[in-house]
């Protein structure tokens, strides 16, 4: 089965938590030691500056409550008309449901509900179950299929929702994805959200520029690049959050600040490529 996605994030960055350490341990894709990156004097970033790492909370009743509402149905129905294909983990609050690929009827893309359907969909249900991330929440759409068109022989259409907190993205474990067939059925739900605990945060100072750049010295970064670039340029930044994969040394304390810089540079075929680094901001 291969994805395809019509808008896509454009940072894919697999970061894991480690429950020894008092912050996120980014995964790396081998590729970090090849680029040698300067934080050029055009970009600022908020020296001497204050952010928030803040906690989430396990709330099996909300969590339930959200996925029933994506689903379109009420909790007890779903807990027991979905038994056996819908886990709830009890550490996360994270929910997964699963339709067997045997049972979907694959169909061409153009049988799908559109973006802007889908779109309305998921939101007018996040009102239901969660209205705080009814209208903030970044969506993107993927369809799986088996057909190296992508336009054929489409078995789900994919409503990938990302949460904001204060405007910003987040990314790691703070996603939720809906699947539909082709009638508009919800074939999949893949629900890796928990709720910010109210009261539960704590100012910290952000890094300045010379932290980041020792950061950048010692290739402490993730970079979504799959091949070796040079003559790299750091062409701006923003400000954005990561979500723990679980609990960690602080507790609940679970999603901190970072910096995604945005670069480019050159492939070895003469073309020039966009890339994104995410750098720890405390």
């Amino acid at each position: 089965m291969k994805k395809t996605m019509k808008k896509c994030l454009t940072l894919l960055l697999a970061l894991s938590a480690c429950g020894a350490r008092s912050k996120p341990v980014l995964a790396t894709t081998g590729m970090e030691p090849t680029l040698n990156l300067t934080l050029p004097d055009t970009i600022t970033l908020p020296d001497k500056g204050r952010d928030t790492v803040y906690k989430c909370y396990v709330d099996k009743a909300y969590s339930m409550a959200l996925a029933a509402a994506l689903l379109d149905m009420d909790a007890d129905t779903m807990q027991t008309q979905l038994a056996g294909r819908l886990s709830y983990d009890a550490q996360t609050g994270y929910i997964q449901y699963y339709t067997p690929t045997e049972e979907l009827t694959p169909g061409d893309l153009s049988e799908f509900p559109t973006d802007a359907q889908l779109e309305q969909i998921v939101r007018e249900r996040l009102k239901k179950g969660a209205p705080e991330l009814a209208d903030t929440s970044r969506i993107v759409f993927s369809s799986a299929t088996y057909s190296a068109t992508y336009e054929t022989n489409v078995s789900s259409k994919t409503v990938d929702v990302t949460p904001e907190i204060n405007g910003r993205m987040v990314y790691g474990k703070y996603h939720i994805s809906v699947s539909f067939d082709k009638d508009g059925n919800v074939t999949a739900l893949t629900q890796q959200y928990a709720p910010l605990k109210e009261g539960g945060t704590k100012t910290v100072r952000l890094a300045d520029a010379k932290t980041v750049q020792a950061r950048l010295d010692a290739h402490e970064f993730s970079a979504n690049i799959a091949q070796q670039l040079t003559d790299c340029t750091i062409t701006g930044f923003e400000q954005a959050y990561y979500m723990n994969a679980g609990f960690n040394a602080e507790g609940d304390y679970a999603l901190y600040p970072f910096y995604v810089l945005h670069g480019q540079g050159t492939a070895a075929d003469g073309s020039v490529q966009a890339f994104e680094v995410l750098v720890y901001a405390l």
